[in-house]
């Protein structure tokens, strides 16, 4: 692993403690768990429509998907038409996610995690989420980082490593990657109701589809959100700059103004999974002094349960160490020693008449001990248990009887689980390296970024139009992005949709939500569309002119007779007198679903029509 380490030299100005680009491992290890959580939940939430959304019976079509974009861009997806592909795509990503939460060769999982949301987000773009992106383009950047070297399997089967602080080209790329977000989506707000009017906040939040609960609390006090505006339109300009002086105290405010603004977006307004995948991102860039900090207090508040216990295990097997490493990260014991049982003359012993590891407590083990005092196999392992800050372990446990069976498996089968780990690890001495053809991909892919970045920004190209230049670069390694959160302005008409729907047997409901239909103004949005995706669907397919792309997957269904939706509209004028203006209905789209009864339809769309203008 490339481990950097401070020297005598005179402390520059980006010297190794005070630069933000250099990463702790402790960090860098916890946000590897958060980032594979995250990726997880993220794909239990596309899984509950994973047919609409990546199926080749889907809303959109491998043609059309194809042509979405730059010729350039690329999704496994696309290399089959037939209906397993996305079925082994999705497999795949899930032993990825594990492997990335285990830190089992972290980063080859984060590459491949990174290949594969590239892939589902280029399949379907219709569906996708600012949180989608950054999903995406810190997952390839993560795949740079030494992900396994702390809170990991990988750590437990090679053991302790030295050092902690760790910086290289990945770091530099990874944090820049991460303030561009934030940055870019600060100087894209360029409308008035960002600097002068101040009410862009108000607008967002007088949006129905996207507002939650606790924003509807207060949104209407003009005297907050007019200041709040021009806070937060200053905060992602300036905090992401405040990030890079190397002075704690900067760094420290920065993050935490920064996560704080994510938690406010996420109490304010229901856009999926963009706050939690940002503040993650985060992660990496907390200070060491901060890191050091929790851990002392970690350490600190540690249970000493367990304290001077010796562990013997045979030098010959790596499984065997790797076994004994396992056993005290589950059981909670910190101060426990490792030895080989080849280095103690009762515990070769036991070895050699036993074939068992041995646990001996360090009060008992002068050069006179007796092999009583030595626990062995199984009871060993039930005596550890015992002696940790978690004895309700023990209840999970087999029986003597059966554990010892049990030890006898693994114990005859050593080598084969020997051998296994060896692959599933790989070498050691290549951990956290990326060598020099990775730095040169990590630096290109960074720079690429940064031009992409700079060439969509407006008031550049429309003087100077680079786009065609740099686009195929962006697309070529799936890093295309564009940061407009609600830029250069929020939509300036609050809007929310219901698509009353005839089935087959003759009932009506809302085919979004799935409930009775209803014309009241929604109080959860996402639940009034079935979810934050198909509301993100119905709006771009909308903006686009190909809402029939909807109705069309409906019919495919074979559930439904057919289908109307309306747009319940009214100017946002992003002050409290929003909320009194009236609601007009414009009917968007009608459709019938193959051959069905024209009378059922026709007394369908009466009753709809009826309701609408009753409202």
């Amino acid at each position: 692993m490339t481990v950097t380490t401070q020297t005598s030299t005179p402390a520059s100005f980006y010297s190794l403690e005070r630069s933000p680009f250099t990463f702790d491992l402790r960090a860098v290890g916890l946000f590897r768990i958060l980032r594979a959580l995250t990726i997880l939940f993220d794909q239990a939430v596309r899984m509950g429509d994973w047919d609409a959304f990546h199926s080749a019976g889907g809303l959109l079509s491998l043609a059309d998907s194809r042509s979405w974009d730059h010729a350039w861009l690329w999704s496994l997806y696309w290399l089959s038409d037939g209906p397993w592909l996305p079925y082994v795509l999705e497999a795949l990503r899930l032993v990825a996610s594990i492997a990335l939460l285990a830190g089992i060769r972290s980063r080859l999982a984060a590459f491949t995690l990174f290949v594969l949301l590239a892939s589902v987000a280029a399949r379907n773009p219709l569906l996708l989420q600012g949180g989608d992106k950054v999903l995406v383009v810190m997952t390839f950047f993560a795949a740079f980082l030494p992900l396994g070297q702390r809170f990991s399997m990988t750590r437990l089967w090679f053991g302790g490593s030295t050092g902690t602080r760790y910086r290289s080209a990945a770091t530099w790329a990874f944090a820049v990657q991460v303030l561009l977000v934030w940055f870019m989506s600060g100087i894209l707000k360029t409308s008035e109701q960002w600097w002068s009017d101040g009410t862009a906040i108000s607008m967002a939040l007088h949006l129905e589809a996207f507002t939650s609960e606790f924003a509807r609390l207060w949104r209407h006090w003009d005297w907050l959100v007019r200041p709040m505006t021009l806070f937060v339109f200053w905060l992602e300009c300036l905090a992401p700059l405040l990030l890079l002086v190397p002075v704690l105290w900067c760094r420290l405010a920065a993050l935490v103004l920064l996560a704080g603004l994510e938690v406010g977006i996420w109490l304010s307004l229901e856009v999926g999974l963009f706050p939690l995948i940002s503040v993650v991102s985060l992660v990496p860039l907390v200070p060491h002094r901060i890191v050091d900090a929790a851990a002392d207090w970690w350490r600190g508040r540690a249970s000493t349960r367990g304290t001077g216990l010796v562990l013997f295990f045979d030098r010959d097997c790596r499984f065997c160490a790797f076994a004994c490493r396992l056993l005290l990260a589950w059981t909670g014991i910190r101060n426990a020693t490792l030895r080989e049982a080849q280095s103690d003359a009762v515990a070769a012993r036991i070895l050699d008449e036993s074939f068992a590891w041995s646990v001996v407590e360090a009060s008992t083990q002068p050069d006179n001990a007796s092999a009583e005092d030595y626990r062995r196999g199984w009871e060993a392992v039930r005596f550890l248990v015992a002696r940790s800050p978690r004895p309700w372990i023990g209840r999970l446990l087999p029986g003597p009887a059966a554990g010892e069976r049990l030890y006898g498996v693994i114990g005859r089968r050593r080598g084969a689980l020997g051998s296994a780990g060896a692959m599933a690890f790989g070498r050691g001495d290549a951990r956290g390296r990326h060598g020099e053809v990775g730095r040169f991909v990590v630096s290109a892919a960074i720079l690429i970024v940064l031009a992409w970045n700079a060439v969509t920004y407006p008031p550049l190209h429309e003087r100077l139009d680079l786009r065609p230049v740099v686009e195929p670069l962006a697309a070529a390694f799936n890093l295309k992005q564009y940061w407009s959160m609600f830029a250069p302005y929020p939509y300036t008409n609050d809007f929310w949709h219901v698509m009353p729907a005839l089935r087959r047997d003759g009932s009506t409901v809302d085919a979004l939500s799935g409930m009775p239909v209803s014309l009241d103004r929604p109080r959860d949005g996402p639940d009034r569309y079935g979810g934050y995706r198909w509301r993100k669907t119905v709006i771009r397919s909308l903006q686009r002119g190909e809402i029939e792309r909807v109705f069309r997957y409906h019919c495919r269904t074979g559930r439904w007779a057919a289908l109307d939706l309306w747009e319940f509209t009214r100017p946002n004028l992003g002050t409290a007198a929003t909320a009194a203006t009236p609601y007009s209905a414009i009917r968007v789209g009608r459709w019938q679903c193959g051959a069905v009864d024209p009378d059922r339809v026709a007394a369908f769309r009466r009753d709809v029509d009826a309701m609408v203008e009753a409202y």
